[in-house]
């Protein structure tokens, strides 16, 4: 699974009158609680190993670092690619430094308890493209010090729990083709993250076609590598040699169609039949939190059975 949950009706509710001065900050989390348990109950349902507690706090990507970090604030609300969801652009106003945990207040780490959980992370050069930078003169000292903030997070959160893996978002990373110094860019922000963290690094990417980072996004350093295949066409893949692990989103997080496990199957056989990759993770192509609640749940137990099947379980 991809990146943040879809929040219910009755946390939206609640936010809401959170905001308003009608609910208290303590009523407001108790709900965000109850909601985290039912997220983590519902991936194990489905039988997902590493589970994410829903990031039900964050309000976009990026807010946690820019309500946080010296040096960086929230800005206006901009347009999150094609989407009709908005996040706050965040504001590089002076030098960022990381003096103490990031996300630990935006986070429900007691719902995972002794698990394995993923955190959902902004890929560093993504980080910084998003950003409406008034401070640094070189773009790659932005980038650098973005990498260096969530290297120092994934070791605080690391220290503190079983955190397994880290997806780094990047949907800039494929819309459009990258120049050599940008590809070394992204390289190098991966490369800090993995000198800090001992878990899993997966690169995820979506919303534009996969076929843009190629080949260079296979020897980025990461771990994983993450693919929308709503956005990708599978022939445009096949002209290459795919000799790292993958994942595949093809189960479309912006429609509230449910696939069929049939047609999961089916498409999941398809890929691994053609692209014959050393593993292939099957998951959501973005966030699912632009689906309403119900049909995430749905979404995400289709995607369980369906790798049962695949299985042969």
């Amino acid at each position: 699974m991809a990146g943040l949950y879809p929040r219910s009706d009755r946390l939206f509710t609640t936010m809401k009158k959170y905001v308003r001065g009608a609910a208290s900050r303590d009523e407001l989390l108790a709900v965000v609680r109850d909601e985290s348990k039912e997220i983590v109950m519902i991936q194990k349902e489905a039988g997902m190993t590493v589970l994410t507690e829903g990031q039900l706090l964050w309000h976009d990507h990026f807010r946690p670092f820019s309500e946080t970090i010296p040096g960086m604030e929230p800005g206006p609300l901009t347009r999150w690619f094609d989407n009709n969801v908005f996040y706050k652009k965040p504001v590089i106003v002076g030098e960022l430094s990381w003096n103490k945990p990031v996300t630990t207040d935006y986070l429900v780490l007691e719902v995972v308890g002794e698990e394995g959980w993923k955190v959902v992370m902004p890929e560093p050069f993504t980080f910084a493209s998003l950003s409406d930078n008034r401070y640094y003169d070189r773009f790659e000292d932005l980038v650098i010090d973005i990498a260096g903030i969530i290297a120092k997070e994934l070791s605080y959160l690391e220290d503190i729990s079983r955190l397994v893996m880290v997806q780094l978002s990047g949907p800039v990373l494929v819309q459009k083709r990258l120049d050599g110094d940008s590809v070394e860019l992204v390289r190098q922000g991966i490369e800090i993250i993995k000198k800090s963290f001992s878990g899993e690094v997966f690169l995820h990417t979506f919303f534009s076609d996969f076929s843009n980072a190629l080949p260079w996004i296979l020897d980025s350093g990461a771990d994983l590598i993450g693919i929308d295949m709503t956005s990708t066409s599978m022939d445009s893949l096949s002209n290459y040699d795919i000799d790292r692990s993958i994942y595949v989103g093809i189960v479309d997080s912006r429609n509230s169609y449910v696939e069929p496990i049939e047609e999961l199957v089916s498409t999941a056989q398809t890929l691994l039949d053609r692209l014959d990759p050393p593993s292939m993770h099957i998951g959501t192509s973005a966030d699912l939190d632009f689906l309403p609640r119900p049909i995430a749940d749905r979404k995400v137990m289709s995607l369980g059975e369906a790798y049962r099947q695949l299985r042969g379980e």
